[in-house]
């Protein structure tokens, strides 16, 4: 596929003055992160109250990613339970086996399967839309802003969450029901579009130097969103029931919606800060919505993602993209975590809890201690870094599939400790070969392949359970390890060919390295 692309007559015109581009758009991206809010041109000052104040001043989209999070581990886990408890009773199964499905293996395989199989298909509802949305929206977000595409997103979950808290009101009504929470979310894009316009915003406002150490800040929203959000589930069902759980969950989303009005601001578009320091950037207002359907976003979305790049340029960045929606199909795993411990071991959703509390703690630890201490204190290599965590990765799932009692599953938590790292190091690498100026473009092409990923994953994972649920439920984890061997592969070769790009090798001014 590369090799074609390379004498692509679309692209030949651009390969010529690659290099002066390169410089001209290194240049501007300078110019646009001085002027961007929270730019890192000043150094912390000393003492510690001013350290901090200064760290707080730097935070700035963390908490919408944060809150989002948090609204969705809310109710993960507890959307599966529910709808376990629909199926068994559409299923005409009396309330005392409904009540202890975990003694009843011929029930539970029965529920499993079906639930299983609406996960699936929600998950398919959600994501198709999202796929031609991220194409266009990339482009759109880098002349008229990032902060349209981050609020569309819980925008969306918020109406979701209370179809959630409608079907739970409502619990005799067909658990089929549930699908009507994927419209909302597939019409504003959910998760991929928020982190498409969060990732694009961040490359805005950061240098080379610190990226890696700011995306993994903006990805702790992964690692301590879950722990909250599951603790506060667990309170609240216990307590409030379903309803509970879902009004505070559809609270978070509003609080993201709030805190993305009132306190992120625009580094793009006619309103952006920068525009009122400069218009070399600034784009004619036009129609906004009009622009959002401009079939030519699309065009030079693919444009700039695959035109020609120096040393091996765009060779690395459809290889990282390419390592990154590997890493995104295991994820298809997650659907089926809780009712592979239920099965294997017969948990209840606390014992559950506990175990997703610990894997949490420990992804907290490898994330905001272990990664900036390696990354931005020591300036170990990423791609080293990032091989270094794939291998904790793999080892992880291998001990998850072969598990034969909860202590060792409780061991494959410990040993994902670092695994977060490969996807922080994907991203910030991926950002670091293009200039600001195409971030949009380039992570919109990057959100729409992402967005496919579960179309194929999701169904995958549902048949690997469902076949193999009665003889060795751990496949799941085995295909998971396969598919990282795939990214360390990837890593060797990013390795052996760390020459660096033309962003990273441009001399600007007053820009770090």
């Amino acid at each position: 596929m590369i090799s074609v692309s390379d004498t692509d007559p679309l692209l030949h015109n651009e390969t010529e003055n690659v290099h002066n581009s390169g410089i001209s758009e290194a240049n501007e991206s300078t110019s646009l992160a001085s002027h961007s809010p929270n730019s890192e041109e000043d150094e912390a000052p000393e003492g510690r109250c001013a350290r901090v104040g200064w760290v707080l001043r730097k935070v700035t989209i963390e908490p919408v990613l944060l809150f989002y999070i948090i609204g969705w581990s809310v109710q993960a886990a507890i959307t599966t339970n529910m709808l376990l408890e629909k199926v068994c009773h559409e299923q005409n199964f009396n309330p005392e086996v409904c009540a202890n499905l975990s003694s009843h293996s011929d029930a539970q395989s029965t529920v499993q399967e079906e639930v299983s199989t609406i996960n699936m298909y929600l998950e398919l509802l959600t994501n198709i839309p999202a796929v031609f949305f991220a194409l266009f929206l990339g482009s759109w977000s880098d002349k008229h802003g990032r902060k349209i595409p981050m609020l569309l997103p819980p925008c969306g979950s918020l109406i979701a969450t209370l179809v959630y808290l409608g079907n739970a009101y409502w619990f005799e009504s067909p658990s089929i029901y549930i699908l009507l929470a994927a419209i909302p979310r597939a019409l504003t894009g959910g998760l991929i579009t928020l982190l498409l316009s969060c990732f694009s915003y961040m490359a805005d406002i950061t240098k080379m130097r610190s990226r890696t150490m700011r995306i993994a800040f903006l990805d702790m929203g992964f690692t301590i969103g879950p722990p909250i959000g599951l603790l506060s589930s667990d309170i609240l069902f216990s307590k409030f029931g379903y309803l509970g759980v879902y009004g505070v969950s559809a609270v978070f989303f509003f609080i993201a919606i709030l805190y993305t009005v009132v306190r992120v601001e625009d580094t793009r578009g006619r309103y952006s800060k920068y525009n009122r320091h400069s218009t070399e950037l600034a784009q004619p207002p036009g129609n906004m919505c009009k622009d959002l359907c401009d079939v030519n976003n699309v065009k030079d979305t693919f444009r700039t993602a695959m035109k020609p790049r120096p040393h091996k340029g765009r060779t690395k960045i459809l290889l990282l993209m390419v390592t990154l929606c590997t890493m995104i199909f295991i994820f298809g795993a997650m659907n089926i975590d809780y009712l592979y411990t239920k099965w294997k071991f017969g948990w209840e959703y606390s014992d559950y809890l506990h175990y997703s509390l610990t894997q949490q703690l420990f992804g907290i630890i490898g994330t905001s201690i272990i990664l900036p201490v390696f990354s931005f204190r020591l300036q170990v290599d990423d791609t080293v870094l990032a091989m270094v965590g794939g291998v904790f990765t793999i080892s992880s799932y291998i001990i998850k599939g072969l598990a034969p009692t909860p202590w060792v599953l409780y061991l494959s938590a410990v040993v994902s400790c670092v695994g977060g790292f490969g996807m922080i190091i994907v991203r910030s690498l991926i950002s670091k070969q293009v200039p600001d100026e195409e971030q949009g473009k380039v992570f919109s092409m990057l959100a729409s392949w992402e967005s496919l990923i579960p179309l194929i994953s999701s169904p995958v994972y549902t048949i690997v359970y469902n076949t193999s649920i009665s003889t060795f439920p751990g496949a799941c984890y085995f295909l998971s390890a396969g598919c990282y061997i795939l990214a360390e592969c990837a890593f060797i070769w990013l390795l052996v060919n760390r020459k660096p790009s033309s962003v990273t090798t441009t001399h600007v001014p007053n820009s770090e390295t």
